[in-house]
């Protein structure tokens, strides 16, 4: 399953690092995808034997929050509250549905998820640590360049940073910083601005299993993360790195000393 929905009907041969490996049951042909590509893979028992980040985080998400459940068989259920188990094997959700009502549910029975609006919790914290982020990695970047290797390291750190700050006499700022008024505005219209765009790509749906194989999501699963696309950027380098003669040294002697 792929992160807009796309179906793939294959028997699995073997997942490596980067790549999964299979048959196609169409043509029976071997073929790979792309790890990074696939949303989740499951067998015939609804049992769910690999799960990408995107899949983790989504569920993450949801936990502990109302909504609706959409399921393949076309009912509908409101929740009170949700949570999901981190049993592949048998994966299934927990809801709350009154009281003293509650109900397991399997996953994969699940078309998908509906949440409340809380969701948006995500929207406003990543609208303002981007805008955040850019203006301290500016000041930071600004202080490389202008450093003055006459003067103590300090003073000239804080003119930079103290920029961003809004006047507090308490701490010895006296003046309101020059590119303080740029932050002011910047990251309320960019916590604004992502959560209209997550309104309008309906982030607060979760999607799991197409009603037909034909079918894609209603909004792609995929979610974005600067920081864990670094983390396994890295990794995939050190595997490689590592697959090489040297490298395989390399790693060994490291290992050797580290234990």
């Amino acid at each position: 399953m792929k992160h807009n929905g796309e179906s793939i009907v294959a028997s699995v041969d073997s997942i490596g690092m980067e790549f999964v490996y299979y048959y196609s049951k169409d043509t029976g042909d071997s073929d790979s995808l792309y790890l990074r590509d696939i949303y989740y893979i499951y067998n015939d028992f609804n049992r769910v034997f690999h799960s990408s980040w995107s899949f983790e985080q989504n569920l993450q998400k949801m936990n502990n929050r109302t909504g609706t459940i959409f399921t393949l068989s076309g009912d509908t259920i409101n929740f009170l509250d949700i949570k999901f188990n981190n049993d592949m094997i048998n994966p299934e959700l927990f809801i709350k549905t009154g009281i003293n009502q509650s109900e397991f549910i399997p996953l994969l029975h699940i078309e998908k998820i509906n949440t409340d609006y809380s969701i948006l919790e995500y929207s406003i914290e990543r609208g303002f640590f981007y805008p955040f982020y850019t203006f301290l990695i500016g000041a930071t970047l600004d202080i490389r360049m202008k450093w003055d290797k006459d003067r103590r390291m300090i003073p000239q750190v804080w003119d930079q940073y103290n920029d961003l700050l809004p006047k507090a006499s308490f701490i010895g700022q006296y003046e309101t910083g020059v590119t303080y008024e740029s932050i002011s505005y910047i990251i309320p219209i960019s916590v604004l601005t992502s959560m209209i765009y997550d309104l309008w790509k309906q982030k607060h749906s979760f999607y799991f299993t197409p009603v037909y194989k034909e079918e894609i999501f209603g909004r792609n699963m995929y979610v974005f993360s600067l920081k864990h696309i670094a983390f396994t950027y890295t990794q995939r380098m050190i595997f490689r790195i590592e697959k090489t003669k040297f490298g395989n040294n390399v790693f060994r002697w490291i290992r050797k000393n580290s234990s």
